[in-house]
């Protein structure tokens, strides 16, 4: 056995009482989910994600939302991880006095394991924008607020529950959806200060291990609702592909997702490195760009620029149509001004490309007003 994982099986079974050492110990727990092949998939993942061998200080936040996936995530991390741990809950208010029990729920489960528990509450129904959908605003707020208490409580990361049916699911999700390559890589294993160390286990199997260990978890009963898209997905279409076309659909899928992460870090670079040989100055927080050495490029290495530049600014991502849009706009000889979102627009000076937040009335140099 590696000596890192040795190292961390022991401390996890000295933690044990008696009766859950000898249990064990035993063949009462199929293999699969024992405590020592687990310890080895919590090395691999900890030394690829960068959280071990070296325990940061700071704690690590556990987001917990009572669910399966979240509570085995936690019992995991209680069980093997040497560093401080925090639990963040977000109360979404959606299901009334459903989600004030799921939020009793993970505030016990913390509580038991003796954790500092974090709770955060929002109305999802009334903050929602307009044209955005109950799921996408629910994830916006918790995402939000997520970071919001990590920031607070001087959390170094956010681990949260996301499986390997969550990572098939977003990658086919994003594929119908025409995201193309870029969006069918799905759930990334890190972004900022968020890791997924449960993307290569399966749902049942994190269910399986509660159930060995005699854990309860909370059932979310919108999730049976396939009125929403990614319920559907995962309990009609993904059973469906599976029993028509292919019984391993969701690991390949998974595979699939997996694999195009390292031809989009390889975009990422040249993307970085284009623009950075572009680079003129960052105007007070924005950017600005040599036209001509942009211009000169590709269509592909100019799609990888822009594209450089909407990370770089942390904007949102622009469709492959709107980038050509962009694209096109910078080879053409002439003024130009393209909105990339409300208040953000990509503005041309002599010579010079430049994004940044812009007044309701945008004028080129002569003051003419122009358009995308």
């Amino acid at each position: 056995m590696e000596a890192g994982v040795y190292k961390l099986y022991s401390r996890a079974l000295n933690r044990l009482g008696a009766e859950a050492f000898s249990r064990e110990q035993s063949r009462d727990i199929p293999y699969p989910l024992s405590l020592h092949a687990l310890t080895k998939y919590f090395w691999q993942t900890g030394t690829k994600q960068g959280w071990l061998p070296d325990v940061p200080k700071e704690p690590l936040m556990l987001a917990v939302s009572g669910g399966g996936d979240s509570v085995a995530l936690l019992w995991l991390f209680r069980r093997l991880y040497a560093g401080p741990l925090l639990v963040a809950h977000v109360n979404h208010g959606l299901r009334g006095a459903a989600s004030d029990a799921d939020e009793a729920f993970v505030k016990s489960l913390s509580e038991t394991w003796k954790l500092p528990f974090l709770v955060s509450r929002v109305e999802v129904s009334s903050e929602r924008e307009k044209g955005e959908s109950l799921e996408t605003a629910a994830r916006r707020m918790r995402h939000r607020e997520l970071m919001s208490m990590a920031e607070s409580s001087g959390a170094w990361g956010i681990a949260t529950g996301h499986n390997r049916d969550d990572l098939a699911e977003t990658a086919l999700f994003n594929i119908l959806r025409g995201s193309g390559p870029r969006g069918a890589v799905g759930i990334p294993e890190q972004r900022g200060p968020f890791l997924r160390p449960l993307l290569g286990l399966r749902r049942e199997f994190l269910r399986d291990l509660l159930r060995v260990r005699g854990l309860s978890w909370r059932e979310d009963e919108t999730n049976n609702d396939t009125a929403f898209t990614r319920n559907f997905i995962r309990l009609e279409l993904l059973p469906l592909i599976e029993e028509r076309v292919n019984a391993g659909a969701v690991e390949h899928l998974a595979d699939f997702a997996a694999n195009l992460v390292l031809w989009r870090e390889d975009e990422h670079q040249r993307g970085a490195a284009l623009l950075e040989a572009a680079f003129l100055d960052d105007n007070g927080g924005g950017l600005t760009l040599d036209r001509k050495k942009i211009a000169e490029l590709s269509p592909l290495e100019r799609a990888l620029v822009i594209r450089a530049a909407g990370r770089r600014l942390g904007l949102p991502v622009l469709s492959r149509r709107r980038i050509e849009e962009l694209s096109a706009l910078i080879v053409r000889e002439g003024p130009f001004n393209f909105q990339w979102m409300k208040w953000v627009n990509v503005v041309t000076r002599p010579g010079v490309i430049r994004w940044g937040h812009n007044p309701l009335r945008r004028t080129c140099e002569n003051g003419e007003e122009i358009h995308a």
